[in-house]
């Protein structure tokens, strides 16, 4: 039998294949460790998405400055709140105006209050928008709502909890029955 020693000029390395290949050495349980915990932080620190408290001005249905002042919107629907948010600028926003009211009919009768919010316009125009509409409609002419509820598309929708936690968003016209929707939307 020979000995353990190398013969001249030759180094024998008895580390494990992981290391002596290259790799760093970083165990896979360390990285998954790691990952669950920088998840779990973002879960943790992540604070809820509630309608924004922002004032809005509200327009009649016969599309009118209401006398009332500015105020929050609050969901006052026993299961919760659709906020449909369109421009009068927008194809689709007025196309899909007939069925958007269409849901907001249908899904009262399962106990959640609708809410158009007209914006990013000029007042006449929402206050026309509003007309369209036939009920009456907060108006956002400057956009400032739509941006603190993080709306970068219209029409945009937003369901939320009788206490105003944004529990689903939506965006885009929908060409479809109002069951249809409403199912979609997670309001069934």
């Amino acid at each position: 039998m020979g000995t353990m020693t190398p013969p001249p000029g030759k180094r024998t390395s008895y580390a494990s294949p992981a290391v002596a290949s290259g790799s760093s050495g970083t165990s896979p349980w360390k990285l998954a460790l790691f990952a669950l915990g920088a998840m779990a932080a973002v879960l943790w620190f992540r604070r809820p998405s509630y309608l924004p408290g922002v004032s809005l001005p509200s327009g009649t249905a016969g599309g009118t400055a209401s006398e009332s002042s500015s105020s929050p919107i609050r969901c006052t629907g026993t299961r919760g709140c659709l906020v449909v948010y369109v421009a009068p600028w927008c194809g689709p926003c007025r196309s899909s105006l007939a069925g958007d009211v269409a849901l907001a009919d249908h899904i009262r009768e399962k106990g959640y209050e609708t809410v158009f919010v007209v914006g990013m316009d000029k007042p006449e125009a929402c206050l026309d928008m509003t007309r369209s509409l036939g009920r009456p409609a907060r108006l956002d002419t400057e956009g400032k709502w739509a941006k603190a509820a993080g709306i970068r598309g219209v029409p945009h929708f937003l369901v939320t909890t009788p206490a105003g936690k944004i529990v689903k968003r939506q965006a885009g016209a929908y060409m479809a029955p109002p069951d249809q929707v409403a199912q979609f939307l997670g309001i069934s």
